[in-house]
């Protein structure tokens, strides 16, 4: 009988799955912040951007504990 047992792909899986949630939002931060420039009043569109920049940021947090947490 085998003594080790295989490891889990989760941490790499979540990782990059967070990671382009985290690489879309940033994406939407730069598109949102040129619309906001571009209007005049553009204050849903800097409240968009803000929302925008949190989801990125709270993923890629995210991304990186799970693949510490679920490492090897």
């Amino acid at each position: 009988m085998a003594e080790t047992t295989a490891g889990s792909d989760m941490g790499i899986g979540l990782g990059l799955l967070l990671g382009l949630v985290a690489v879309l939002a940033a994406i939407a931060v730069a598109g949102t912040a040129y619309i906001s420039a571009l209007a005049e009043e553009a204050e849903t569109m800097q409240l968009l951007s803000g929302v925008s920049l949190a989801v990125a940021l709270l993923a890629a947090g995210i991304a990186v504990a799970a693949i510490h947490i679920y490492e090897r």
